[in-house]
């Protein structure tokens, strides 16, 4: 029985030929189905010691200004193969997100911009008109060009055609200005939170850990993250929280289960996540059914309203895997970006206030770069050699892909 990560790196490592035939299967049935991956996405990994897997999967990344030197080299020549496969087109429309203080996320627009650049791309900023919500606000991304919608092309004072880049998450909603646009818009606009479900992308991660398992003889658990889902539900009333109790037992029992088959001796909790949201907002952590009905009115609080005052009315289940990594007594979690399939780079996100069971994307956070240790090493050295985290990650993209291909079918 395998029994730690790291002995699951070494097993997988022996059957990587296997492995590579099942992507390459994959990748091929997407490409005949004319289904993209994604240009950018990132990842949040969570490792315990005794499993790992993917916890987050983003579409639309910010943190870029975390990256080192040399993953924005890298990640700038995944770009310009990547844009340059579809179009030799030069301009690019970058919508960004309608933030108004968040300085952070302008460094890391600034940094993408430099890492669309360097391949000899002309950006241009765009902005999304939402009721109540102020577009972005920041020297930096000056002139923010308002954008105008014309027999079914997209333009600004400086920008007529090219590619269309969304950096908005688009949780305000679907705006009609993107909708039988004839110029490419990446990533597709089915993607942004109005339309998007957590549950429907780790089912599809989920799917394929178990695929691949079958495969090469391993037990799913170990990559997986155990999920349910309640919708719709409202944390104001009583008996849609007791739906949700109900599906806390039957969650912790089955970690449980596999906890004892594994001698595992660890809390067990379970995540409470928005079903469509992001920044870390809309999530609290209960161990039993109990706890979530005796939750005080801050966490509930915490529960109603998501990213930019958007009533949070589903909720995912998520098994809780605790950290592994520490630095200074804080919990680290890596933190993997990518262009297209491949990895370029990462970091750790550290948090000074919260402890390994916790979400650490909250008050308190702050980065560093990967540790050039244990499984994170081969991602430090741009994947020369086979890395858990790797794996995980592209398997993560591919369920974004499916993610796609069943909204653009229905």
């Amino acid at each position: 029985m395998i029994k730690s990560t790291l002995e699951l790196q070494n097993f997988l490592r022996s059957r990587l030929d296997i492995i590579n035939e099942w992507f390459i299967e994959k990748k091929n049935f997407l490409k005949e189905k004319s289904i993209p991956f994604p240009l950018l996405s990132s990842f949040d990994v969570r490792d315990s010691g005794y499993k790992a897997s993917i916890v987050d999967s983003n579409v639309f990344p910010s943190g870029f200004n975390n990256l080192d030197l040399t993953s924005r080299d890298l990640a700038s020549k995944k770009v310009t193969k990547y844009l340059s496969s579809i179009s030799p087109k030069k301009a690019i429309l970058l919508i960004p997100e309608n933030y108004s203080r968040n300085k952070n996320y302008f460094k890391s627009l600034q940094v993408l911009s430099n890492i669309m650049k360097k391949g000899g791309y002309k950006i241009i900023y765009g902005y999304l008109e939402y009721p109540n919500i102020q577009p972005p606000l920041d020297n930096s991304l000056n002139p923010l060009e308002k954008m105008i919608k014309k027999e079914n092309m997209i333009n600004t004072e400086n920008f007529q055609d090219g590619f269309i880049i969304l950096n908005n998450d688009l949780t305000g909603g679907n705006p009609s200005i993107l909708n039988d646009v004839k110029q490419i818009i990446i990533p597709h606009v089915s993607l942004g939170w109005y339309n998007r479900k957590k549950s429907s992308h780790f089912q599809f991660y989920n799917n394929l850990i178990e695929e691949l398992a079958s495969i090469v003889s391993f037990d799913p658990w170990l990559l997986k993250t155990e999920i349910d889902n309640v919708d719709p539900i409202d944390f104001k009333n009583n008996f849609e929280i007791d739906l949700i109790a109900e599906k806390v037992d039957r969650m912790v029992e089955n970690i449980a289960e596999k906890y004892a088959e594994y001698n595992i001796n660890e809390e067990l909790y379970v995540f409470l996540k928005n079903n469509s949201g992001t920044l870390g907002l809309g999530i609290i952590s209960v161990k039993s059914s109990d706890e979530l009905k005796n939750l005080n009115s801050k966490k509930r609080k915490k529960m109603i309203f998501g990213k930019q005052g958007a009533k949070i009315t589903s909720i995912l289940l998520q098994e809780g895997i605790p950290t592994k990594y520490s630095m200074g007594q804080h919990p680290a979690e890596p933190v993997i970006y990518c262009v297209g399939t491949d990895i370029i780079g990462g970091f750790m996100r550290l948090n000074l206030i919260a402890d390994k069971f916790q979400n650490l994307n909250t008050k308190g956070l702050f980065f560093e770069q990967l540790y050039e240790k244990e499984l994170t090493n081969s991602i430090v050295f741009k994947n020369k050699e086979f890395s858990l985290y790797v794996l995980i990650s592209q398997i993560a993209i591919l369920a974004i892909s499916y993610e796609l291909m069943q909204n653009l079918s229905g």
